[in-house]
């Protein structure tokens, strides 16, 4: 079997989770425009239980389709790495479809018990979407497994387009008729993105034609049975863990709006508040497309070598995602903070909220960190110990969602401290596991302190030209096309900067170079190649 290039996956991939995330982030501006900031909070809600659902459904399989694929094959086994997507996906329609029902047929008590009934009709017409979804991570579990992540990423890309194109048009159509059925238009997009991707797949055929001549020279050497009760043995646990994770999401819809009502706050303003705190989260959620897509990326590594038992290529792995862990997170983190009112202004179009990311955008690096982390666990077999950080990290949101969301001056940022607390506490326990497992030494400190040096000089150039750039906006009265045009070049700086220093310290090696941005060490001057190879 031939190894394909992690560096290579990583960069589609993220390529890929940024532009969805941009995409996702420029379409929530018009999105809110159409339906209002409280109709917006609506429409949050509708989603958070939604992925909810989908998580104990298609969420779960996929990496457990990617894990059993990525077996079969490292021993060779093609034929039954082909067959555990064919009778994945059948099961998952089945399933899928059974779902979607009683979504359909609970969509209003549920919405009732959490105090969202205008989530209701929303929340019906996000219901097919699962079943789409279960098809979708039958093909994308295989896909990831065979690391064909072009197919992959493309897919993401249409899905996501189509989603943006069909929801925005019947948000827009559905408004003027009522709340309701303005933030259910918002969402049919879901299903019919889903579908689109279905297709484009499908007559995406290359792979599967070429598994399938590869998989008739192997005899089948598992049974139907057998290659099923191994994705459940993956699956059940990983789906356990998926639904433990976005239960985080779950707690924020339910408890931040109860205390927000128990301290006085009108439903209206509950709904803005939600909203505001969901447009958060979607800015976040740009940079950790990129963590990821290297989780993405490594998985069947990890899987390969765990398989292999190569405990030496296992601890490489493992120090070297943390080293990009932290190279890529820690400027992202300072970047979000120092320039929030700038990206609020270009996004929104207004500064409402932008102090959530000035002091919360921190939660990037424990989200990526848990992420890894997890992917590691996962590659190893080892569930059960995601399963109980996770659930440790649900308990934490819980009662600090409560406790802080209740304090009227507080409201929504304790929403953001909970799910900094809820990350935190198991990104340190499960570092801990990590070290204890492997017998590993992980050099945390040298993987920190360089990018960090790199971000605060990073900070002092930025800093500087906002300075100058306030002075031009002054002048000419910060038109939005002024402010994009101020924040694209200020990012472009801020990574420049951050580059340089990183390769003049020594954060940034060749291979690394290589890893992120192939070909483009051949594009840099002659003394800089010379620093990157010292």
């Amino acid at each position: 079997m031939g190894k394909k290039s992690l560096g290579k996956n990583f960069l589609i991939l993220s390529l890929s989770g940024v532009v969805i995330k941009v995409l996702s982030a420029l379409y929530v501006p018009i999105l809110r425009r159409i339906i209002g900031v409280d109709a917006y909070g609506v429409y949050g809600a509708s989603y958070s239980i939604f992925i909810f659902i989908l998580a104990i459904t298609s969420m779960g399989a996929q990496p457990a389709i990617t894990k059993v694929v990525s077996e079969f094959r490292a021993i060779g086994n093609n034929k039954d790495s082909l067959r555990t997507m064919i009778l994945a996906k059948k099961y998952l329609i089945l399933i899928g479809g059974t779902i979607t029902i009683l979504f359909i047929f609970f969509a209003k008590p549920i919405a009732s018990i959490m105090k969202w009934e205008q989530a209701t009709i929303s929340i019906i017409f996000l219901a097919p979407t699962i079943l789409f979804s279960c098809i979708l991570s039958a093909y994308r579990g295989y896909l990831q497994g065979i690391e064909e992540m072009k197919i992959i990423a493309i897919s993401q890309i249409i899905e996501q387009l189509a989603n943006i194109i069909f929801s925005l048009f019947f948000a827009k159509l559905l408004i003027d008729i009522s709340l309701e059925l303005g933030v259910a238009g918002g969402t049919i997009g879901s299903s019919l993105g889903a579908i689109t991707a279905i297709i484009f797949i499908h007559f995406n055929k290359k792979p599967y034609q070429e598994e399938y001549i590869n998989a008739n020279k192997i005899k089948k050497t598992n049974t139907d049975k057998k290659i099923i009760k191994k994705l459940l043995v993956y699956a059940l646990p990983i789906t356990s863990l998926v639904a433990m994770q976005n239960a985080s999401g779950l707690v924020d819809t339910s408890i931040v709006k109860i205390r927000l009502l128990a301290v006085g706050f009108s439903n209206n303003d509950a709904n803005t508040f939600f909203g505001i705190l969901n447009s958060y989260n979607t800015i976040l959620y740009v940079p950790l497309a990129i963590i990821t897509s290297l989780s993405a990326a490594i998985f069947p590594k990890i899987i390969i070598a765990f398989t292999e038992k190569n405990r030496k290529e296992l601890k490489s792995q493992i120090n070297y995602v943390y080293k990009l862990i932290f190279m890529i997170t820690i400027p992202s983190t300072i970047g979000l903070s120092i320039l929030s009112k700038e990206i609020y202004l270009l996004i929104f179009g207004e500064i409402q909220g932008y102090k959530l990311m000035l002091f919360g955008s921190i939660v990037l690096i424990f989200m990526s960190l848990t992420t890894i982390q997890n992917t590691i666990f996962q590659g190893i077999n080892k569930l059960h110990l995601i399963l109980q950080t996770a659930f440790v990290g649900v308990i934490i949101k819980v009662i600090v969602n409560f406790l802080l969301v209740g304090i009227k001056d507080l409201n929504i940022f304790g929403a953001v401290i909970a799910t900094l607390l809820s990350f935190l506490i198991p990104t340190i326990i499960n570092h801990i596991k990590i070290k204890k497992i492997f017998k590993i030494k992980i050099y945390l400190k040298s993987f920190i302190i360089l990018p960090f040096v790199s971000s605060i000089f990073m900070t002092l150039v930025v800093n500087i030209c906002k300075i100058i750039f306030e002075k031009v906006i002054n002048i000419i009265e910060g038109e939005r096309l002024i402010i994009a045009i101020e924040v694209i070049i200020l990012i472009t700086i801020g990574i420049s900067i951050y580059l340089v220093c990183m390769i003049i310290i020594g954060g940034i090696r060749k291979k690394d170079l290589d890893f992120l941005f192939p070909s483009m060490y051949k594009l840099l001057p002659k003394f800089i190649q010379e620093i990157m190879q010292d």
